[in-house]
């Protein structure tokens, strides 16, 4: 420890929970590595309910708590480590297979869990009084003991029969690495990662810098096309266009670089789920089983950051509304149990999360008429909305099929704050039913926020960039080609109705008010199943453009996503393709 590194009092730190002095850095070091430890125990406590025999599993969850409870003594932290030891007690005996697993073993695991979170959280808000660990000690002592009185010591449980054979090998070879007091094989050191931990306001700091670099960049692009152009021959020039060629690509690899440091696997937040739809099964009397997949795609870590409450909404929902009652499953031909899917793979520049249930599916006629029981839309409107328009009813404010609110759904707040925090992500929602069959919500969100991929265009002198990822294709058609229905300006392209929408003229109507004779050019945009036309004077180029947020006074306009500043240094704003074409087609 170094000397110079300041020292946490008794009192200071965390309402004087500690015996002995420690060091913020070593406080914040302790806190990094148990919350890695808890997320391991989170995952793999909701495993072991259904994967009991498995004793690499067992011994996994042994060693995560035997760290909890050897780091917070080093610490002098007494509280935490006598429930890790309590933990740890209980998790020997199911590893020597004294024990067999079982639901209240399970149980009183994730209550001890439960409580070193609430301790964890007391050493970061310094609370004075931290939570008694009373009551899951003796929770997990009477858990022991109940296992133990119904023949847990008879070894029935098929850990206890695969510790000989096959299981019996694993657990010696492991027992024999782990007392081993030699060097390790070469083979096993031979590719060990070297990894250091790196404060995420540094990150933040880093990625900032980046971004004013990429800004440059553009800038020394078109200032070098400028000065080539103009002094075409020029020794100093050809020099000078050179040493920026260089700088350009440096600049590109430290961009790619400082993006994939922060790209994190989306494993890092799906592993918190299984044990909220674990609970929220109990709580209903449901059956589910819940698989993951994809733990491995990567994501920025803002944006993880945010879309973790609009899956919770979603979980929730499938759990509560989507899938049905073991009885009411097997009386529709279902197995009792009911699947419920959670996904995550790469497409491209975008990232899509599927999550989905082999539930009851929504009833369209019921969602039309509770949206018109609430007011929402009117019973014409609802008469002539296409299947798919009506399932995406559920995530109007205020909407919710339930008669009677629970704790967990139905005061008509959910799948609305869904799409709008998806939607502030720059991300699509997409719905699929199948009554009867079940639900699958697909969520398409781009890789990153920093830095997108956009199109520039001119409109009445304004430079915009479109997003790429929202860009279909592009059009130059002729004035005659422009149809009015219902007193809005459309095309048809490909036996599709286009409504056209251009940036300088009113919203959704007319095509602008500039004279561009008789061609125009179509910029088609979609979001989700809907698209637009944007009526633009000139498509400029593709390139990157790193987004900046607008300020206070202008986050409210429509239509404008952001900012960025471009090559010439002008700013240019950025275009909020799913509010466009709620303004093209109210």
């Amino acid at each position: 420890m170094s000397k110079s590194a300041p020292k946490v009092a008794q009192e200071e730190a965390a309402g004087g929970v500690f015996s002995a002095e420690v060091s913020t850095e070593e406080l914040k070091v302790f806190i990094e590595e148990a919350d890695e430890q808890i997320a391991l125990l989170d995952r793999d406590l909701v495993r072991l309910e259904t994967e009991g025999d498995d004793p690499e599993l067992i011994q996994e969850i042994f060693r995560a708590t035997h760290t909890m409870k050897g780091s917070s003594a080093m610490l002098g932290y007494t509280r935490m480590s006598e429930l890790a030891h309590s933990m740890e007690s209980l998790l020997d005996s199911l590893r020597s297979g004294r024990l067999s697993v079982s639901a209240e073993i399970v149980d009183s695991l994730l209550y001890g869990l439960d409580v070193l979170k609430v301790l964890r959280d007391s050493l970061v808000s310094a609370e004075k009084s931290p939570p008694d660990i009373g009551p899951a000690v003796a929770r997990l002592e009477s858990a022991a003991e109940m296992a133990a009185a119904t023949g847990g010591r008879e070894g029935t449980s098929a850990a206890a029969k695969r510790s000989g054979g096959e299981g019996s090998g694993r657990k010696a070879a492991l027992a024999d690495s782990e007392q081993s007091t030699g060097p390790m094989p070469d083979r096993w050191t031979q590719h060990v990662p070297q990894s250091v931990r790196v404060d995420v306001k540094t990150l933040d700091s880093l990625m900032n810098m980046v971004e004013e670099l990429v800004i440059d960049r553009s800038r020394i692009s078109q200032i070098n096309r400028v000065l080539e152009a103009k002094y075409a021959g020029d020794d100093l020039v050809r020099d000078l266009s050179q040493t920026s060629s260089h700088v350009i690509k440096v600049i590109n690899e430290l961009q790619q670089d400082i993006m994939q440091v922060r790209m994190v696997p989306i494993g890092t937040l799906f592993n918190s789920f299984p044990r909220l739809v674990r609970d929220l099964a109990q709580r209903q009397g449901k059956k589910v089983e819940f698989t993951m997949e994809g733990l491995e795609t990567e994501l920025d870590r803002s944006i993880i950051e945010q879309i973790r409450d609009p899956l919770i909404h979603l979980l929730r929902n499938a759990v509560d509304h989507g899938v049905e009652d073991p009885e009411k499953r097997v009386a529709a031909g279902k197995p009792p149990i009911a699947l419920v899917r959670l996904s995550a793979r790469q497409e491209g520049g975008h990232i899509v999360i599927s999550m989905e249930d082999d539930g009851k599916g929504i009833d369209v006629n019921a969602v039309k008429q509770k949206a018109v029981a609430k007011g929402l839309i009117t019973a014409d409107e609802a008469s002539r909305l296409s299947m798919a328009d009506a399932v995406n009813l559920v995530f109007m404010p205020g909407f919710s099929t339930l008669e009677k609110a629970t704790e967990v759904s139905g005061r008509g707040v959910g799948l609305d704050v869904v799409k709008t925090n998806i939607e502030k992500l720059s991300g699509s929602v997409v719905t699929e039913s199948r009554p009867g069959e079940g639900t699958k919500f697909m969520i398409v969100l781009p890789l990153t926020l920093a830095v997108i991929q956009g199109l520039l265009v001119s409109v009445g002198g304004t430079v915009y960039v479109m997003p790429l990822a929202s860009v279909t294709e592009t059009l130059l058609i002729q004035r005659r080609d422009i149809l009015t229905v219902r007193g809005r300006h459309v095309i048809r392209l490909r036996n599709n109705i286009i409504p056209l929408l251009s940036l300088d003229g009113a919203p959704g109507l007319g095509i602008g008010r500039g004279d561009r004779g008789e061609q125009r050019f179509i910029v088609v945009a979609k979001d989700g199943d809907k698209s637009i036309g944007v009526v633009v004077d000139e498509l400029m180029e593709q390139q990157e453009f790193v987004v900046k947020p607008l300020g206070k006074f202008l986050v409210d306009i429509k239509g404008i996503a952001g900012a960025t500043i471009l090559g010439d240094g002008q700013v240019g704003l950025i275009l909020d393709v799913p509010a466009l074409i709620k303004m093209a087609t109210p």
